[in-house]
């Protein structure tokens, strides 16, 4: 589910329909990695801590080389530090644009409240495309917010 709204937040920054990420951003790979540091926070978060240290960083290696999601965050510093993002350019296109984010907060919330399936196993795909349309969502409103 992540890796499909990431998905959604890089081709909503973009305006792409056509970007993918890597399988192993969130894949399976990595969401077993995390529920094994769960595991390890919940017995003993010290007893283990060279593992809980060697899935950190693979995290860190999912999240930059996979996911390449640093590089939609420093497009966005750049236009940022370029255009200047000061917090009343940012309070005022949040007043300006606040319709526009209201619509498709709006919008998501119709189509989560009609789309969802019962389970998971239901319907997958049903499932990632709701995941991906939220991460628009969320690419949309950063959008209204920076201007970018």
């Amino acid at each position: 589910m992540t890796h499909h709204v990431l998905t959604g937040i890089e081709r909503g920054m973009y305006n792409n329909d056509t970007i993918t990420l890597h399988k192993d951003c969130f894949g399976k790979k990595y969401v077993k990695r995390i529920n094994w540091l769960a595991a390890m926070f919940q017995h003993d978060i010290w007893g283990n801590w060279i593992q809980e240290l060697m899935i950190f960083y693979q995290l860190y290696y999912m999240w930059s080389e996979r996911c390449k999601l640093d590089l939609t965050l420093n497009d966005v510093y750049l236009y940022c530090w370029n255009k200047g993002c000061y917090p009343e350019e940012l309070w005022g296109n949040t007043e300006k644009n606040f319709l526009y984010m209201t619509r498709a907060l709006i919008d998501a919330a119709i189509v989560w409240f009609e789309g969802v399936p019962a389970t998971y196993e239901e319907n997958p795909t049903q499932w990632e495309n709701l995941s991906r349309q939220t991460g628009e969502t969320v690419a949309e409103i950063v959008k209204e917010i920076t201007n970018f």
